[in-house]
């Protein structure tokens, strides 16, 4: 697939997804869903991509959907829009990133407003600029926003406030809520990325994707289905050549070279 909307490149086991709509402020449209959805894809089935990070052009995350979108959703049913959201919209890569069996890392490098706000949420750990900036701006347009992530990342009582409110806040608010992992100079951010991204892209990646799998799939477990769930992947896990790379590195007092296999 030739991309209009989307940079995608590989270097050192390293995938980068960039939102390329710099002139839109990274908008979200469905040729960019599709566009990510596809590189998403490739990142999967690439054995050689052991992590994947994703930020947007020009010192911008995004400022959310495509205004367009909604227009087109104007003329639809309720069910019609419904399924089109769900099939075509923001939906589709933030499942694809949390179903993704290898780290996804945001890079947030400037606003991060609606549907690239829940982008963020998607993944797995988010690193922001000081000069970042999120908002659930949706109810400005009489909609809802994020009602699955966010309540997860900041609990429910505030994201309630911030769905409602549509209040943007700067990153050092972000993080002490919770809703992000790390907050780094602007003149900085590339760097700590691409240590981060480095650093999980030299580790052991089946455990990273069982660890992601299980985790999110015990939030709406009972604690016995939980536990049977890990104790599984940790059955797998000790089969695996970097599970006994790591005991014959700790016995041996050196660091492991995982492979991801």
């Amino acid at each position: 697939m030739d991309y209009q909307y989307t940079l995608f490149q590989v270097d050192k086991g390293i995938a980068t997804i960039t939102l390329n709509r710099p002139k839109e402020m990274n908008c979200i449209n469905f040729g960019m869903v599709e566009e990510v959805a596809d590189a998403v894809d490739r990142c999967e089935k690439d054995g050689q991509i052991r992590a994947v990070v994703v930020t947007g052009a020009n010192q911008m995350f995004s400022a959310g959907d495509d205004i367009k979108m909604m227009e087109l959703a104007a003329t639809m049913s309720g069910p019609e829009v419904a399924q089109t959201i769900e099939s075509k919209a923001y939906p589709v890569v933030m499942k694809r990133f949390m179903a993704l069996p290898k780290p996804v890392i945001a890079c947030v490098n400037g606003i991060c407003f609606g549907a690239g706000g829940e982008l963020a949420l998607a993944c797995d750990y988010v690193i922001a600029s000081d000069q970042a900036s999120f908002g659930q701006l949706y109810i400005n347009l009489g909609l809802i926003g994020n009602t699955y992530l966010l309540p997860q990342a900041v609990g429910a009582r505030k994201a309630l406030e911030l769905i409602w409110t549509g209040k943007i806040i700067n990153a050092e608010e972000a993080l002490r809520l919770g809703m992000i992992n790390k907050v780094v100079p602007a003149a900085s951010l590339e760097e700590e990325t691409a240590k981060l991204a480095y650093r999980m892209a030299q580790g052991p990646t089946l455990a990273y994707g069982y660890a992601k799998k299980v985790l999110r799939g015990s939030l709406n477990m009972e604690m016995d289905e939980a536990i049977k769930l890990m104790t599984d992947a940790q059955g797998k896990l000790m089969k695996t050549n970097d599970h006994r790379e790591g005991v014959q590195a700790f016995t041996q007092r050196r660091k492991p070279a995982f492979t991801g296999a």
